[in-house]
């Protein structure tokens, strides 16, 4: 159990499903960071001790940061909706007695979705599943990015704006789409490139094969750009520098017991 750690709610909720899981037969164990919040007697270190299903109680942060602290680890997370956001979570609160079964009879599916791998001087990011954004640092605001994109030994365009969000699929329902990207279907592999309010008339929304790499260049008269992993970690570029960005080696693996409803729930917010 993986609870949203500022959220009373989600603790009691929490403390809820650890009983009932206890009382149907599973051995439940609890995130070593909630032991001050939550009493219980086994715990686990998130990213180093192996379970084999992973409950997230939170929003979509929860969800996203919990990925990041598993890496490579190939673990299958269930997600509980209680936050401001949980487009990532399929499970009302209210069902989790119903999900607890459905563990216990292996009533449910496992999907892979595609996340990215970006490398810095030789260092890897988190992963991301939403995307990663590379925008003007907070240092240089007042003025615009002057980025090169490229696929592999090809340079898609030269972007002047805001700035350009790299996402795999399931990610282009978040940031991508705010800012004018195309709805691509989730468990698809794809990686897709969409420009944040570009000057420059060219430069629009790409989607690419999964095997691309995609570099991105700060050009040597552009500000600094901060690259932000699903708006959890960062890091800062300086002019000059650069980027890259794959498919990541293994994909986040959730375990879905309400999947007939994603294009509702997407379409839903425009009625």
């Amino acid at each position: 159990m993986v609870p949203k750690f500022n959220s009373p709610q989600a603790i009691e909720l929490t403390k809820r499903i650890l009983d009932y899981g206890e009382l149907s037969g599973l051995k439940m164990y609890v995130d070593r960071r909630a032991a001050r919040m939550i009493d219980w007697d086994r715990k686990f270190t998130l990213g180093k001790d192996d379970v084999d299903l992973i409950v997230a109680v939170g929003g979509d942060g929860t969800v996203l940061s919990t990925l990041h602290l598993l890496g490579d680890k190939a673990i299958p997370i269930a997600t509980i909706r209680y936050g401001r956001r949980g487009f990532l979570c399929d499970v009302a609160p209210f069902e989790y007695t119903d999900m607890i079964d459905r563990i216990v009879t292996g009533r449910y599916k496992i999907v892979k979705y595609m996340r990215l791998k970006a490398t810095w001087r030789g260092t890897t990011l988190p992963y991301a599943l939403n995307e990663y954004a590379i925008v003007t640092s907070s240092e240089a605001r007042t003025k615009v990015s002057r980025i090169h994109v490229w696929k592999d030994s090809e340079e898609i365009y030269y972007l002047v704006g805001d700035g350009v969000i790299i996402a795999p699929p399931i990610g282009s329902t978040a940031y991508s789409l705010a800012a004018g990207g195309p709805v691509v279907e989730p468990t698809m592999r794809a990686i897709i490139v969409t420009p944040l309010a570009p000057i420059t008339f060219c430069c629009r929304p790409v989607v690419l094969p999964p095997t691309s790499t995609v570099r991105v260049v700060a050009s040597r008269d552009s500000p600094s750009l901060e690259v932000i992993s699903d708006g959890n970690y960062s890091i800062t570029i300086r002019p000059g520098e650069e980027i890259t960005i794959t498919e990541a080696p293994t994909p986040a693996l959730f375990a879905r017991f309400y999947m007939g409803d994603y294009y509702v729930r997407l379409f839903e917010r425009c009625m």
